[in-house]
């Protein structure tokens, strides 16, 4: 607040920053729909078979997103960084468990109601949990600076914030979150027994995007001779091949949930869309902007300035994460509810974030 406060007044007025902001967000979820419709259309015409589907997504599990997860600490993250940005990286873990808790909250009050909400609360809990961490905020973020001319001097610290969010967020969603949905996928196969701690375990520690992101930090943080033999040393080559194979991630991505759309089931759970999401785009920004408030408005008592408050809150109201759905793909349940629930939020989205972000500035 106080850094808005310090603006000339020649601001444009906050119906034109909206605009612009919104204006940004359909024309990200349109190219991201478009993508979606691609997936969907190769697997309808037959290009993508059942078991090219399930490999795809094991291509982007096991290699495109670990690349990405390496690439992404490797080249934005140093103690430096974590130190300044502090108090995001702590959001990023408050988002989490506040997700977490209305999450199961959701499922005890919809199990009657719902066979989703009843039989996959793991997959509810990490819907609720796990946000777009960066593609789409950074996105929002942008549209906002470039409303606002006066701004764009910050957008390299709310890119920095963003990107240590997502770093932050990524660690969690595949340690909590893949351990939540495995125990999901032992509890449908009815081995009550199998979901011992030691399973959990190994789930959240020993697959390829938690290794590859230990990498990653390992050489962002670690001495500076293990840095420079990936920077300009003779690893350089494996780093950009790593980065090359990272960009081929969000296709891959989308394309694979465009898939998991096909064949178009011939009922909704509308229970279990509604209620993911109520609780991620309505109890989730409304919870971040009453925590942001009782932190002196910009979430200065939290270690974020006007800058990181933004950030914080355009965090707390964006949509979960598409890679949930290849995630519940990986450990082989059924994908289609779950990448229903995304493509749902993401429709309405576009109408809670422009409410939720235009309270934040309003703050």
């Amino acid at each position: 607040r106080e850094f808005y406060e310090q603006q000339p007044p020649s601001l444009p007025p906050p119906h034109r920053r909206m605009t612009t902001v919104v204006g940004g967000a359909a024309h990200a979820m349109a190219v991201t729909f478009a993508m979606i419709a691609t997936g969907t259309l190769l697997r309808a015409t037959g290009v993508v078979t059942p078991v090219g589907q399930r490999e795809m997504s094991q291509v982007a599990v096991k290699l495109l997103l670990p690349a990405f997860n390496f690439s992404a600490l490797v080249a934005d993250v140093s103690w430096e960084r974590l130190e300044v940005c502090r108090g995001i990286a702590m959001f990023a873990v408050i988002h989490m468990v506040m997700g977490l808790a209305l999450g199961a909250a959701l499922c005890r009050v919809g199990a009657a109601s719902s066979g989703f909400l009843r039989e996959c609360r793991g997959q509810v809990m990490v819907l609720c949990a796990f946000c777009n961490g960066t593609a789409m905020p950074l996105t929002l973020f942008r549209a906002l600076v470039a409303s606002q001319p006066q701004l764009r001097g910050m957008e390299a610290e709310g890119a920095l914030d963003i990107t240590i969010y997502g770093t932050v967020w990524r660690m969690l969603l595949w340690t909590v979150g893949i351990a939540l949905l495995e125990a999901d996928a032992a509890g449908r196969k009815g081995s009550k027994h199998s979901i011992s701690l030691d399973r959990l375990g190994r789930a959240a520690l020993l697959n390829s995007n938690t290794v590859a992101s230990a990498l990653g930090l390992a050489v962002a943080l670690g001495p500076a001779p293990l840095r420079s033999l990936l920077f300009g040393g003779p690893l350089a080559c494996l780093r950009e091949a790593a980065a090359n194979v990272a960009k081929a991630s969000h296709t891959m991505l989308l394309l694979t949930l465009g898939a998991a759309l096909w064949p178009v089931p011939k009922a909704h759970d509308w229970q279990a869309v509604g209620g993911v999401c109520a609780v991620k785009l309505v109890a989730m920004p409304l919870a971040t902007l009453g925590l942001l408030r009782l932190a002196g408005g910009d979430g200065g008592a939290l270690g974020l300035g006007g800058v990181g408050g933004l950030v914080v809150a355009i965090e707390g109201c964006v949509p979960s994460a598409l890679q949930i759905s290849m995630m519940v793909q990986h450990t082989k349940q059924d994908p289609q509810t779950c990448t229903l629930v995304c493509f749902w939020q993401h429709i309405a989205a576009l109408l809670t974030m422009t409410v939720f972000l235009a309270l934040a500035l309003a703050e």
